[in-house]
């Protein structure tokens, strides 16, 4: 059987290491008391580590490392889609106060790519600033050591999150690489696909948080499309699938859905 015989149906039912991280556990419960009873999460201020929206432009070059937060434990490296460049920050603070209520406390920080013109320009300018998010990164990781590096790139800003783990070909590696909406190539994670290696070899864990409600993205609007029967070995190890199509409605729905949030950060060790 090869792999374009395979499909990765098995992602979604792979199941993760059974270890249980205390953030995972209290998020985990505040999830389920959500459920149950409507309640929000906090019952107080959450002590969050900072609440500042910091911008990265790459628009006009590649930002100086400095100016991106400095000694934090964890950051989310939050990647906008195509025609929101002007809302990057906003978007970022959509994922952050969902996060918050959910108790999450880690700093959130909005990467800003050029995203003007058709479609095609667009995703051209994607895959550019993948390679130069990747090169920026791996200075940030030398100055910033101790940070764990998180990324989540909504719709072409999923583009931007494959091709910086392209970029980056396991010279390090980042702690995950998620995506929501993800405008990426649908057998883009597939054995054959452009990203099986630089997802396999560049991140610990790589995740499409898709919706069948999505009628915009290609990779996550479902799961990786790599044929029609059951294969193993068809998307690399560290990566799944996660369906969130029961509370995401929509293209635009991800960030602000609290069950979509709260898988995410499930996954948050």
């Amino acid at each position: 059987m090869t792999a374009d015989d395979c499909t990765n149906s098995i992602a979604e039912t792979r199941t993760e290491s059974p270890t249980v991280s205390r953030r995972r556990l209290l998020l985990s419960t505040a999830t389920a008391v959500v459920a149950g009873t409507g309640l929000s999460v906090r019952s107080g201020p959450v002590a969050a580590d900072s609440d500042q929206i910091v911008e990265l432009d790459f628009r006009d070059g590649r930002p100086s490392v400095s100016d991106a937060p400095q000694g934090e434990d964890e950051v989310v490296f939050n990647v906008h889609g195509y025609t929101a460049s002007s809302e990057s920050v906003s978007a970022a603070k959509r994922f952050r106060n969902t996060a918050r209520q959910l108790g999450y406390t880690e700093t959130v920080t909005a990467v800003t790519w050029d995203d003007s013109g058709d479609p095609e320009t667009a995703i051209a300018s994607a895959r550019e600033t993948g390679d130069t998010f990747a090169r920026w990164l791996a200075e940030y990781t030398t100055e910033c050591r101790d940070t764990t590096i998180r990324i989540l790139g909504h719709s072409m800003g999923g583009i931007v999150q494959m091709e910086t783990l392209a970029g980056i070909d396991g010279s390090f590696t980042v702690e995950t690489a998620d995506s929501i909406g993800s405008y990426a190539v649908a057998d883009g994670p597939c054995k054959d696909g452009p990203f099986y290696d630089p997802i396999r070899n560049s991140a610990a864990a790589v995740r499409n948080y898709y919706s069948t409600n999505d009628g915009i993205a290609r990779l996550g609007s479902g799961p990786a499309a790599c044929g029609a029967t059951s294969c193993g070995d068809t998307t690399p190890p560290n990566y799944w699938d996660v369906d969130v199509s029961a509370s995401v409605s929509n293209h635009v729905a991800y960030k602000s859905s609290r069950s979509c949030v709260s898988r995410i950060l499930e996954n948050y060790d």
